[in-house]
């Protein structure tokens, strides 16, 4: 017996069919490591749930590690606010440094905690929270931010990654982004980039913050081609000497539809059912079909988590979608069918976007973001 080598619900070891993404990527920290130079645009790779942002992201990292850079990574919509968890990343791992680098470091960290009125090691000097207007503020604060990042890349290029963007506070984002305003005018020798990550409505969210949000290059991610939907599948077994069936692989292929958290869930079911195979063995289209059955377990207990958690107007959305079927639908069709207009779809919309259950497809459609949901409401609810 072997563990299973899949990773639903994990940030995966591996990233397939983001080849694109990983050329970019490469190509930015060139520009960042060999040239010394900024990344001038914040680049945010945004999805819905189960798309694999977050294994992309920690991707990025561990390549920008390896060409030397130092790292900072903060999940966003914490209570401190974006920029105090930059600040506090930095003085943990840059900061960390012996003179004069770190003092330095520490100290244009400690001043800026002090001009927003941030409390921190500081604190005992007396800090102050200031009355000015938010844009404002954060103007002045992106300043102080500007001095951290020149103080945190005297001695190596500094790479800042941000998951669930969607989430930051509006101060925070806004000091982050004024902050690369100055550097893209004023900075471009100082070696510093951000990567971000976050849900479909990542950019409506920036730009309802932040006015010149063409700033940030945003990076829709799709399904899994056919290519790399196999290659997550076969490759990590192949590693422990066990192979698929060319059926059994078009089975759960057809079962994950492309939806990376689909993919590593079939697969873990199907290699449980194979008995988790020792080198040698094969995993057939038996095994599939019945970790298919486990699978759907799982997904009706997340589905039916998912559908608790939303309110009246978000469920009666969502039921109009599942019976107009399971493919991308017009607003203007889900209004319809509601009885209502397109306006008044606006906030469940957006609503169901940010708990990753729909997500915009082409202009003015909607999609649900995991294969079977539609389903599921179809024969529970509707």
């Amino acid at each position: 017996m072997q563990p299973s080598p899949y990773t639903p619900g994990e940030i995966a070891r591996a990233v397939p069919g983001r080849a694109l993404q990983l050329a970019d990527l490469d190509e930015r920290l060139s520009v960042l490591v060999d040239l010394h130079r900024l990344v001038g645009r914040i680049r945010v790779d945004h999805a819905a749930r189960g798309f694999g942002k977050t294994s992309l992201l920690r991707e990025y990292q561990r390549r920008a590690s390896a060409r030397g850079a130092a790292t900072v990574w903060v999940t966003a919509g914490e209570p401190q606010g974006l920029v105090e968890q930059i600040l506090d990343e930095l003085r943990r791992t840059v900061g960390a440094a012996g003179a004069p680098h770190g003092r330095a470091l520490r100290e244009k960290v400690e001043s800026l905690r002090l001009s927003l009125g941030v409390p921190g090691i500081a604190t005992a000097t007396g800090t102050f929270r200031s009355t000015a207007p938010d844009d404002e503020r954060a103007r002045a604060g992106a300043r102080g931010l500007e001095d951290v990042i020149r103080a945190a890349t005297t001695e190596r290029p500094l790479v800042i990654f941000v998951d669930e963007i969607q989430s930051a506070d509006a101060a925070g984002l806004r000091t982050l982004v004024y902050a690369w305003q100055h550097l893209q005018a004023e900075g471009t020798d100082v070696p510093a980039a951000v990567f971000a990550a976050g849900l479909p409505n990542a950019p409506e969210t920036i730009a309802e913050i932040v006015t010149f949000s063409e700033r940030l290059a945003y990076r829709p991610l799709g399904p899994l081609h056919r290519d790399a939907e196999e290659i997550a599948l076969v490759g990590p077994a192949r590693l422990l000497g066990v192979q698929w069936t060319p059926e059994a692989v078009d089975r759960a292929l057809s079962i994950a539809q492309g939806y990376p958290y689909s993919v590593q869930l079939i697969a873990d079911s199907a290699w449980a059912a194979a008995g988790r195979p020792d080198p040698g063995a094969v995993i057939d289209v038996g095994s599939v079909e019945t970790g298919h059955r486990s699978m759907q377990a799982d997904l009706e207990a997340l589905f039916r988590a998912r559908w608790s958690a939303c309110s009246t107007s978000e469920r009666r959305l969502l039921t109009a979608m599942a019976r107009l079927g399971d493919g991308p639908t017009s607003r203007a069709s889900i209004a319809e069918a509601l009885g209502t207009g397109t306006n008044q779809l606006s906030t469940p919309r957006a609503r169901l976007i940010d708990k990753g259950l729909v997500q915009p497809a082409d202009r003015g459609m909607l999609q649900f973001t995991i294969p079977g949901f539609a389903a599921f409401i179809r024969s529970e609810y509707s």
